[in-house]
C-alpha cells in the first residue's frame, strides 16, 4: 500500500542508536545522542516540548508499561493509554480516530508506540493477514525458519497496512495542516547470515539489526506552507542518520525552537548534516 503512494518520503539510509528497546526508545523519544546517554536522565523529551508549545498530547502504546525510562517520556503526555490484549496494531489507529473525534484542540500531537514485528510474529497480526504461508507460530529453530520468515513477511505486510491507515485517518482531516514521521527503534536477524543470528538485542550487533525503516507524509495542506521542508526530506531521503535525528526531525516539523533542538540534526532541513552515524 505505501509502494503505491506518491507522497511518501522514505529515508533509506538510517541506522538504530541501540538494538534494543529500553534503550532505543529512550534516545528516540528525547533529544540526546547515545554519546550523551546519561543525560536522559536530567531532561524531558519530545512529549513535553511539545506541551511547552501549546499542544495537546497523546501516548497511545500497544506494548505493556515498561516501568523504565519509556514511561517516565510517555507519562509526559496529556492523555496516556496502553492498548488490551490481543494488542494488533490496529487499535492505535482506532484510538486515535477516538480522540480526533472528541478532542477539539488546535494543535495535537500523537505518538503511537506500536507492536511492529516484535516475536511471535505470528501474534502480530490478524488471520486475513496470512498472506505467506505456511505461518504457523512456531519455536524459536532453525528447522522452522521458513515459517519464521513467512510469519515475519505477513507481519510486515501488516504494518504497511497499519502505517497506510494511520495516513488515510489524517488524509481525512479537512483543511488540517498534519504530518506523520515513522521510524523503527531497531532490527531484527531472521537466521541471516553464517552466524545464523536471531531476533535483536545481541551484545555484538548486525546489519538487518542496526538498520532500520524510516518515512515520512505531508498533507498537501502541510506541503503548501511548509515546502522548503518537503523538498528538504526529498533531498535528505539517501542521508546517513540515525534515530537521534527523531527528536529534532519532530519538532522541526512543526517549527520549534529549543535550546535542545537541533536544526541541523533534522531530516527536514536543507542544511542536514548529522556527521558520524554512530551505535
Amino acid at each position: 500500500l505505501l509502494s503505491r503512494r506518491k507522497d511518501v518520503v522514505l529515508f533509506r539510509n538510517v541506522i538504530t542508536q541501540s538494538n534494543t528497546t529500553h534503550k532505543s526508545v529512550p534516545m528516540i523519544l528525547s533529544s540526546v545522542h547515545t554519546s550523551q546517554h546519561k543525560e536522559l536522565y536530567r531532561r524531558t523529551g519530545i512529549i513535553a516540548l511539545f506541551n511547552e508549545a501549546g499542544f495537546t498530547t497523546y501516548f497511545m502504546s500497544n506494548q505493556s508499561p515498561q516501568g523504565a525510562m519509556i514511561d517516565n517520556l510517555a507519562h509526559d503526555a496529556t492523555h496516556v493509554e496502553y492498548m488490551d490484549s490481543p494488542r494488533l496494531d490496529m487499535q492505535l489507529v482506532e484510538a486515535m480516530r477516538n480522540a480526533l473525534e472528541k478532542d477539539e484542540s488546535e494543535k495535537i500531537l500523537f505518538v503511537l508506540h506500536s507492536y511492529g514485528s516484535h516475536f511471535s510474529y505470528r501474534q502480530r497480526y490478524s488471520p486475513e493477514f496470512s498472506h505467506f504461508l505456511p505461518d504457523d507460530d512456531v519455536a524459536i529453530n532453525i528447522q522452522n525458519v521458513d515459517m519464521i520468515r513467512n510469519a515475519y513477511d505477513n507481519s510486515i505486510r501488516y504494518t504497511d497496512y497499519f502505517l497506510n491507515e494511520v495516513i488515510a485517518t489524517l488524509e481525512k482531516l479537512e483543511g488540517v495542516s498534519s504530518a506523520m514521521y515513522y521510524c523503527s527503534d531497531h532490527g531484527e536477524d531472521l537466521f541471516d547470515g553464517n552466524k545464523k543470528r536471531f531476533l535483536h538485542a545481541s551484545p555484538t550487533v548486525t546489519y538487518h539489526q542496526l538498520h532500520v525503516p524510516s518515512l515520512a507524509w505531508f498533507s498537501p495542506q502541510y506541503r503548501e506552507h511548509n515546502y522548503d521542508k518537503v523538498a528538504a526530506a526529498v533531498n535528505n531521503e539517501l542521508a546517513p542518520a540515525t534515530t537521534y535525528s527523531v527528536f529534532h526531525t519532530m519538532a522541526d516539523m512543526v517549527h520549534i525552537i529549543s535550546p535542545y533542538v537541533v536544526k541541523r540534526a533534522s531530516l527536514f532541513d536543507p542544511y542536514f548534516d548529522y556527521g558520524a552515524t554512530r551505535y
